[in-house]
C-alpha cells in the first residue's frame, strides 16, 4: 500500500505530449527573435560607455540639444573626422535624412547609429585609432563627436 498508481489514457497522453511540443516550438520562436535582435542592447551599452568616457573628456555637452564643446570641435579637426565627413557630406546626409526625414530626435539617433556602425577605410581607421590612443579617448567617443557634427550639418539643411 505504499505505491501510488496514476492511470492515464493514451488520448490524454498524446494530447499532453502535443501541448508540450507546441509550447516548446512557440517558446523557441520567441527566443530566436530575442537572440537575433539585440542591436538595441548593443546601442544602449555603447551609449553608456560614450557618456562615461565623455565625463572626463568633455567633448560634448549632454544638455538638449547635444552640442560639441571647444575641446570637441578641436578633436573633430585634429582627428581628421571633420575633413572625412566634409569629403563624404552628400552621401552621409542622404543616409541620415532618409532614416529620419522629419523628426529631429530620430535624425540625431540615425546619425549616432550611422557613425557607430560605419566602417572606415583602413588608412583613416588607423589615423583615428592613433589619435584616440594619443589623446586617451575612445574611438567610440570620437565617432559620437563626428555624428554630432553630421547631425548639425543635417539640421542646417545645407
Amino acid at each position: 500500500m505504499n505505491d501510488i498508481v496514476i492511470t492515464i489514457s493514451w488520448e490524454f497522453f498524446l494530447g499532453l505530449l502535443g501541448s508540450i511540443i507546441a509550447i516548446a516550438y512557440y517558446a523557441n520562436g520567441r527566443l530566436t527573435r530575442l537572440e537575433t535582435n539585440v542591436d538595441w542592447l548593443t546601442d544602449a551599452v555603447r551609449d553608456l560607455m560614450v557618456k562615461a568616457d565623455n565625463v572626463s573628456s568633455k567633448l560634448f555637452d549632454t544638455g538638449s540639444p547635444i552640442s560639441l564643446t571647444r575641446a570637441g570641435r578641436q578633436s573633430l579637426e585634429e582627428s581628421g573626422l571633420k575633413s572625412y565627413i566634409d569629403a563624404r557630406r552628400g552621401d552621409l546626409l542622404e543616409q541620415v535624412r532618409t532614416a529620419a526625414p522629419f523628426d529631429l530626435y530620430r535624425m540625431q539617433e540615425a546619425a549616432f547609429r550611422l557613425f557607430a556602425r560605419m566602417p572606415f577605410e583602413d588608412g583613416f581607421a588607423r589615423r583615428l585609432k592613433k589619435y584616440a590612443f594619443e589623446t586617451g579617448t575612445s574611438t567610440d567617443l570620437l565617432r559620437r563627436v563626428g555624428a554630432i557634427y553630421l547631425r548639425d550639418i543635417a539640421l542646417r539643411r545645407d
